[in-house]
Order: C-alpha cells, then structure tokens, then sequence
C-alpha cells in the first residue's frame, strides 16, 4: 500500500506513514451512519444532529453528512408543520 500524502510504500497494517507521519488509516472506526443519532435527531431532538455533524464532520464524515440530513429533515417537517398551522389559522377553521 502507499502513502497518500507522500506517496512512498508503507505496510497494509500500518495507521500512521513511517515516512512522513500522517495517520493513513482512521483509528476511530468505520465510517457509517449512525441510526440511533439519526432516530433522535428525525424524532426527538433536532440539535443533537447538528452538534454531532460538527464533532464527526472531520473524522467520520459519512456519519456527519447523515446527522446533518436528519436535522435539516426534521427542521424541514416543523417548518411546513407550523406554515400548516398558520394557513389553517387564517382560514377560521
């Protein structure tokens, strides 16, 4: 396998580049959405997913753009809740 930033040969199972020191493999984990985050945000509480995309956006930035989705769909079905209210309100029903 080669580096990315550097380019020179490194081992298969090696995090960081001997040769130039940048992390070539993420220690963290697999990058993948994570349901139970996205569930809350949709149902519960919106600013948990813009928090969580601003704390995984540099690091597990699959995770963040799905934390970030869930939040703008949530904002995004009060929006036209509270516009329904309204139409509704100015129509005298």
């Amino acid at each position: 396998m080669f580096c990315k930033n550097c380019g020179e040969q490194i081992s298969e199972h090696a995090e960081i580049c001997i040769h130039c020191g940048v992390r070539v493999k993420n220690a963290v984990g697999e990058d993948k959405p994570n349901w139970g985050v996205n569930l809350i945000t949709l149902c519960c509480v919106p600013l948990v997913g813009l928090i969580m995309f601003f704390v995984w956006k540099n690091e597990k930035p699959v995770a963040a753009k799905s934390a970030l989705t869930f939040f703008l769909i949530n904002i995004g079905i009060i929006v036209l809740f509270y516009a329904l209210i309204f139409i509704i309100g100015l129509s005298g029903y």
